[in-house]
Parts: C-alpha cells; sequence; structure tokens
C-alpha cells in the first residue's frame, strides 16, 4: 500500500487542488491520498470562508481518501510553524510515503540547497540573519536578504519571494530536520497566482474563488438572497471548481458563508476592552503589542490593520497575532508543543467509506491517536504513554476554542448555528 498526503486550505476547493492531486496520484502511483488541512482559521490569521467540515469534505468528494485537521497552533503559524507541525503529524503516521506539494519554480534544485541552509542553520548564515532583523526589516525580508548575502546568489530573491516556493521549502527542511522517511514530490505550478484576484474560468485561484464569493453578487451584511442567486453562483464558477465540490459549496451559500477576514472586528473590540499584556501571546512582539494598545475602540477592521502595519510588521504576522490573542495562544504554549515533539493526534475531518483499509492500516502503525469520536480525546491517551496528554489536551483545547469562535462567527453574520465538533456527523462519501 503506498500513500500520498497533501497539505493544504482549501479555501475553498478549486481545480488547482484536483490538479495537484491527479498529478500526485500520477507521479506516485499510491493507491491511497491524504489531506491534512487547516480547520475554521489559516495561515494568514484569517477564518475560512466557510466551515473545516465542508471543505475537508470537497477534498473527499474530489479525489481524496482521508481528510485530516491540521491543529489551529499550526493552521495559523507562521511558514515555518505551519510546515514542521504538518511533516510532523505526517511523519508519526508511519503511513506516508510521499508529500506532494506545488511550487512556482521548476528549479527543484535550488529549493532543496535552500532547505539544506534552513535546516543545518551554518553560523554565517545565522549571524546574518541576525543582523538583518537588527535593521528593523521583517523576517521574511530579513531572511532573503541572509540567504543571498550566505549563498552570493542574487537570483534566490525570485525564488523565495513566492508563497508556494516558500512554503516547499519549509516542506524540505522539515522533513530534513526530523530524517524523515516521506519523499517529498514536486508539482510545477503553471497556471493562477496564489493572489489572483480574477476568475479565468479553468483554473482560478481561491482568492479570486473567495473574492467573487464575498463581494460580487451581494454584500453580505444585505443576505436576501434568492434561488437566482445561487444559481449565477454555480454558473460563474462551474468551470473552476470540481461538480461535487460547488454543489457543497451551492447547498450552504448564504447559510453558513461567506465569512470574510473582517468578521473578527468584534472580537478585536473584545480584546481591546479585555486585556492589557499582548505580549505574551504567540507572534506578537513588544513593539506590536504597544501599537495594539494604542488602538481605538471604534477603529474598523482596515483602520486596525493600516495602523498596526510597519515594515516589519506583515498584515499577515498581525492577524496571527490578533488572532492568537482572542483564543489565548501563548509563546509559552508554542514552546511547551515543541518541547514534547509537536504532534500529539491526528482528528478526521472526513473520509470515503471505502478508505477503510487505509484508516485501519493508519491505527495500526500511527505513534498517535486517530481521533474518530471527540468526546472520547482523552481516552485515546491510554493507549499512548509515550504522549503527554496534558500537553496535547492543551492543543486540543485550543482547537476546541477555534471552533467555538468560527461558529460565533458564523451565528453573528448569518444567524445560522453550526453543530459544534462534539455533535458534528463526520461526512463520509
Amino acid at each position: 500500500m503506498k500513500t500520498f498526503a497533501v497539505i493544504a486550505e482549501y479555501n475553498p476547493f478549486h481545480n488547482g487542488h484536483l490538479y495537484l492531486i491527479n498529478e500526485a496520484k500520477k507521479l506516485t502511483g499510491a493507491s491511497y491520498g491524504i489531506s491534512l488541512m487547516s480547520g475554521n482559521f489559516l495561515q494568514r490569521g484569517t477564518a475560512a470562508i466557510c466551515d473545516k467540515y465542508t471543505r475537508a469534505c470537497m477534498s473527499v468528494c474530489s479525489g481524496m481518501d482521508l481528510c485530516l485537521e491540521l491543529p489551529f497552533v499550526y493552521a495559523t503559524g507562521s511558514a515555518y510553524d505551519f510546515a514542521n507541525g504538518a511533516v510532523s503529524i505526517l511523519d508519526k503516521l508511519k503511513t506516508i510515503d510521499y508529500l506532494c506539494f506545488g511550487a512556482e519554480t521548476e528549479d527543484i534544485s535550488a529549493l532543496d540547497k535552500i532547505s539544506d541552509i534552513l535546516c543545518n542553520e551554518p553560523d554565517e548564515y545565522s549571524n546574518t540573519l541576525k543582523n538583518e532583523l537588527k535593521k528593523g526589516l521583517s523576517y521574511p525580508a530579513a531572511r532573503q536578504n541572509a540567504l543571498i548575502k550566505y549563498t552570493g546568489n542574487y537570483d534566490i530573491k525570485a525564488v523565495i519571494s513566492e508563497p508556494n516556493n516558500i512554503l516547499a521549502i519549509e516542506y524540505l527542511s522539515a522533513l530534513k530536520c526530523i530524517k524523515s522517511n516521506i519523499k517529498p514530490v514536486i508539482i510545477k505550478r503553471n497556471t493562477a497566482g496564489y493572489n489572483d484576484t480574477s476568475l479565468n474560468g479553468n483554473i482560478s485561484s481561491a482568492t479570486a474563488i473567495r473574492k467573487f464569493l464575498q463581494t460580487e453578487n451581494k454584500d453580505i451584511s444585505e443576505l436576501c438572497f434568492s434561488k437566482n442567486d445561487m444559481e449565477t453562483v454555480i454558473n460563474k464558477l462551474k468551470t473552476d471548481m470540481p461538480n461535487k465540490a460547488l454543489k457543497l459549496l451551492a447547498d450552504m451559500y448564504q447559510k453558513e458563508y461567506p465569512i470574510s477576514e473582517n468578521h473578527l472586528l468584534a472580537f478585536i473590540h473584545n480584546l481591546l476592552i479585555n486585556n492589557t499584556d499582548y505580549e505574551k501571546f504567540c507572534d506578537i512582539s513588544k513593539d506590536l503589542s504597544n501599537k495594539i494598545k494604542g488602538l481605538d475602540i471604534t477603529m474598523s477592521y482596515e483602520e486596525i490593520l493600516e495602523f498596526l502595519k510597519t515594515k516589519d510588521i506583515t498584515a499577515s504576522r498581525i492577524n496571527r497575532g490578533l488572532i492568537h490573542a482572542i483564543l489565548s495562544y501563548t509563546d509559552a504554549d508554542r514552546k511547551l508543543f515543541y518541547d514534547n515533539g509537536l504532534s500529539f493526534y491526528a482528528n478526521i475531518l472526513s473520509f470515503k467509506k471505502t478508505s477503510s483499509e487505509l484508516i485501519r492500516h493508519i491505527h495500526e502503525k500511527s505513534l498517535i491517536p486517530i481521533i474518530t469520536k471527540k468526546s472520547d480525546f482523552k481516552k485515546y491517551f491510554d493507549e499512548y504513554k509515550n504522549i503527554n496528554s496534558t500537553v496535547a489536551g492543551r492543543m486540543w483545547e485550543l482547537d476546541m476554542k477555534a471552533s467555538k469562535l468560527y461558529r460565533a462567527i458564523v451565528f453573528e453574520q448569518l444567524g445560522y448555528a453550526i453543530p459544534n465538533d462534539y455533535q458534528y456527523n463526520l461526512p463520509i462519501v
């Protein structure tokens, strides 16, 4: 039995994701495919357009056999945390043969060389990086300069400025650092860019699809949709998304979604009322903490981002810091997770009926429990004495808090009550 894995957000699932899955099957010859997908909040620190179970079901309807959840702390982490947390989970399953991911560059050797540097961190590179950070640059900009100076290769800038290349390098580095037996398989991206905002009728970016769903029909504050609106959406997106994934979107359109980043505003305002020490939260530096203290309770989401942005603090970093503060995810939590091995469980979100052999195989081989029944979470660790159940419980607590927050956002914006994680019937395709 050969199995490949894909780490993704599926926000939402589209033809580009389908292309990668089909290429992965073709290149690996694997019998099964597993998605490790971000939950309700994403790496940019924002809420997903629709809930995690719907997005997971999209991937299984479209060719994957099993979808697992990437825990909140990694799904909303930096590229480093995102990749290391995800790779750690996949490695501990002990059933993954290939990790397949996209990249913008055809020069795979360049990605490999950069990942060697990041994994081994030679002293000269580390010292150069520290000096660049002292100049007040953001971490991505400082790392870019350090890599260029260390290698003497100015072409690196073009490679590490692309979002999928950045993650590809982090995946390669994470695999090397833990000496994983999982083989990386890089699939060249040759269509819509990550941030393209226009639908192109074939493989459009998730950004373009979200923009269409959120703004091109009606403002979400004017929820008076009709059947015709849904038909318009389906007709507009039918060449950009697989049919079954689009059907799932259509079924829940303006009932459960679309959710957008500014729907966190009320919770940010609540944060301003109730907290003063922001520096303890993950991804919030002393400087950012001081700037947050200067926010006014009447600011809009856009005004908050504009007020907090500096040359060394990106919008994504701000969003991550804010969502971590809202859910009380601290630097101490992050250290606890890293000190105890990063990954402690794999939470199932959706699977195929025909994948029972795969799930049974994972149960037999995995070094971490596979969570099927959420209410029995604590019981799973009776069989895994090597895992600190208290640390695992803290990560799970943050996952459940993230789900509660998302449910609150959906209810506040749309008046729809998503079942909580303990009540949700896993989507079985």
